[in-house]
């Protein structure tokens, strides 16, 4: 939903800041999941020194942890369509 500002002095109307943000949201994301992707290849050895469970078993929940996200994620931006994040 886009806020539209109305000038009085009878200039058209112009968008909310908030689309102003988009860039730096856009960012973020990108960053987050390059962050995410990245740091797992890193990660997997210690991961598995430390709890004994073989490569294979961390690498697969991590894939089952990504899958489920692609599952869930479009229901659940659906429902945040409908009734909005706040509800």
């Amino acid at each position: 939903m886009t806020t539209l500002h109305t000038s009085t002095a009878g200039r058209e109307a112009l968008p909310a800041r908030p689309r102003a943000a988009l860039p730096a949201l856009c960012a973020t994301q990108i960053t987050g999941y390059g962050v995410l992707y990245y740091a797992f290849p890193v990660l997997t050895g210690h991961i598995t020194a430390q709890t004994g469970w073989p490569t294979g078993q961390v690498t697969a929940a991590f894939t089952a942890a990504l899958l489920l996200s692609a599952a869930v994620g479009i229901p659940v931006g659906r429902i945040l369509d409908q009734r909005g994040p706040t509800s």
